[in-house]
């Protein structure tokens, strides 16, 4: 079988890495588009950024409306944008939704056919501007992948584009910028970093002793680091665990050696967030238990090794459990205003909007009725 590990993302990492953003920049445009939200200028790192790179001789321009979860509207309106000022890179500043949000603009910057038309895979993606990334949130891993996804909030459908030519060509990576987070958002990105992984472990066909051995170093990263940022939010050396988790969970270091599964569960979690707009890691925190028991029966020794690996326990399963109990994130639909009247349309959304393959690569068959089943469960 053939296997290709592709990773063009340079990746750049240390405790105040962010100075060396402006030096990187200067590498790849002279033109930059900063995509952020508001509380990066709050905090001082936007800032931090724009002077960098006037130092470095690259003009800049900020668009900073970016919400969580961003929206098609959004995106479509910050791709004008890129346009009228004529950008030649752009920079993704925050967590997941800056990041994702930089990468659609750095494809519709180059094109005058609408981007929800290469959302929706209706036109192949054949180019796009350069990209440096700033993460400011150990979670998605957006830093380093080819992946991006935007909701479009009027048809509640979250959509993921996938393609090579949106892999950042720098990641500037920086554990001193997760230091402002509250606890409620790390955990959150806790959660999704451990579903990147776990989701890879469990779903495998073809289990290899590389794969299996780097996806497990990050599952043991999280579980052992989150506990100790929630403890004492500025721990420095346990933030720079997560921040590195975040990125190799989600990277194609995570696929190293071809031994790693796909992400089916992400595809109910963006259809759940799509209805609600609760945060990514979130759906997959309140999900994670019941597709996990979905599974079990054909699963068993993958969720064994998992509990014997990862947790040192005999039950893979229920030693998930207790950790998600032990971060504040072992939830239940009902606890976020979710109803039992919205589970069929969640479920033919999972369907409408997963990539392609996406659902085909659950160990057990994940139709409509098996959605809402796992949904029900986690209510």
């Amino acid at each position: 079988m053939l296997y290709t590990f592709h990773l063009p993302t340079k990746i750049i990492f240390a405790a105040g890495a962010i100075s060396q953003a402006g030096v990187e920049v200067k590498g790849i445009g002279k033109k930059a588009l900063v995509v952020t939200y508001p509380d990066m200028r709050k905090l001082g790192y936007l800032d931090r950024v724009l002077a960098g790179l006037k130092e470095n001789g690259v003009e800049a321009v900020v668009f900073e409306e970016v919400e969580p979860n961003p929206r098609r509207t959004t995106v479509e309106e910050a791709i004008n944008f890129a346009k009228e000022k004529q950008v030649d890179v752009i920079i993704g500043l925050g967590g997941g939704s800056a990041m994702d949000a930089a990468k659609v603009i750095a494809v519709g910057a180059l094109t005058s056919e609408p981007i929800w038309r290469y959302m929706t895979r209706e036109l192949e993606v054949t180019a796009a501007l350069p990209t440096l990334m700033i993460p400011t949130l150990a979670a998605t891993g957006s830093e380093a992948d080819h992946i991006a996804v935007v909701t479009d909030w009027e048809t509640h459908e979250k959509v993921a584009l996938r393609t090579p030519y949106i892999f950042p060509k720098v990641a500037v990576m920086d554990p001193e910028l997760t230091l402002t987070l509250p606890a409620k958002i790390t955990a959150q990105g806790g959660a999704d970093i451990f579903s990147h992984a776990v989701e890879r472990y469990l779903t495998t066909k073809a289990p290899f002793a590389l794969t299996d051995g780097i996806l497990e170093t990050v599952l043991k990263m999280v579980i052992n680091s989150l506990p100790k940022v929630l403890a004492k939010l500025d721990d420095i050396e346990a933030r720079t665990q997560l921040v590195w988790a975040s990125t190799v969970a989600m990277s194609q270091f995570g696929n190293l050696g071809g031994g790693a599964g796909l992400m089916p569960l992400h595809a109910i979690g963006h259809a759940l967030s799509a209805f609600t707009d609760i945060a990514h890691g979130t759906s997959l925190a309140v999900l994670l238990p019941a597709w996990m028991r979905s599974i079990q029966t054909v699963r068993q020794e993958r969720l064994a090794l998992l509990g014997r690996n990862i947790f040192g326990e005999a039950d893979g399963l229920r030693a998930t459990e207790k950790w998600l109990e032990k971060v504040g994130m072992r939830l239940h639909l009902q606890d976020l205003g979710i109803k039992p009247g919205q589970f069929e349309d969640i479920a033919d959304n999972t369907i409408r909007t997963a990539l392609p393959g996406q659902l085909d690569s659950n160990p057990t068959t994940l139709d409509k009725k098996a959605i809402v089943q796992i949904l029900k469960d986690c209510y």
